[in-house]
């Protein structure tokens, strides 16, 4: 069962989680047998003027492509231009599995990470994907009951990792009553566990510069609620 805690301290105090390996099924299993697959193509360039010379190219693909950022934030007791925002842990094998590697610089990194809830649009998600995705996994990652309608786009969707994958990310965000009963739902083994933590929008800018928060598309939904939130302050004096 998740906990929900608020305040800037708790970011600091994520558990350095490490990962073993027990077994490489990587041999046995092939390039597409599990969740991602592997495609190994030849390919080459075509233009308006010439075709390029065929090269080699290996693409990480699956069936849910693109995937939602919820940016969750509450405004009571807050001020209108910082609220609090909703941030939750999530452990992440890949970055546990850094330790064993060479890297460009010394790190202590283990492998939860914070991040903003997110979740894949599934291709059964087909009025409106990107809400309904949002609404769907806000009740599995924080248990929050937010209707798809309440949901609001943050700008534009952007690529994550184009030279690696053409997983599109769509950014959204809602106001929450973070006092609401809660249910948290999603029964994930990287989720088992999870912390919900509710820091103010300042903060959690602060600790992203500072590389508390090191998750790229997290700092990106914060600075797009800020500039959101930042736009609507401004319009309001102008009036």
């Amino acid at each position: 069962m998740d906990k929900t805690s608020t305040g800037r301290e708790a970011l600091r105090t994520l558990p350095n989680v490490a990962i073993e390996v027990l077994d490489d099924r990587t041999d046995s299993v092939g390039s597409g047998g599990g969740f991602i697959k592997v495609r190994r193509y030849t390919v080459r360039t075509r233009g308006a003027r010439e075709e390029g010379q065929p090269f080699a190219y290996d693409v990480v693909d699956r069936t849910a492509l693109d995937a939602v950022i919820m940016v969750l934030y509450a405004t009571d007791g807050a001020a209108s231009d910082d609220p609090l925002v909703c941030v939750r842990s999530a452990l992440r094998p890949p970055v546990g599995l850094r330790s064993g590697r060479w890297l460009a610089a010394p790190e202590t990194q283990g492998a939860m990470l914070w991040e903003l809830p997110a979740g894949l649009i599934e291709p059964s998600e087909s009025h409106d994907p990107v809400r309904e995705t949002a609404s769907r996994e806000t009740r599995e990652e924080t248990g929050y009951a937010v209707d798809a309608s309440a949901f609001e786009t943050l700008g534009a969707p952007v690529f994550l990792t184009p030279g690696l994958c053409a997983e599109k990310i769509h950014f959204v965000c809602a106001e929450v009553d973070r006092d609401a009963p809660r249910e948290v739902t999603s029964t994930e083994a990287v989720e088992r566990g999870a912390e919900c933590v509710w820091i103010s929008l300042r903060e959690a800018l602060a600790l992203a510069a500072e590389g508390v928060l090191c998750d790229a598309k997290t700092e990106l939904g914060l600075r797009r609620l800020s500039d959101r939130l930042s736009a609507r302050d401004t319009k309001g004096r102008a009036r």
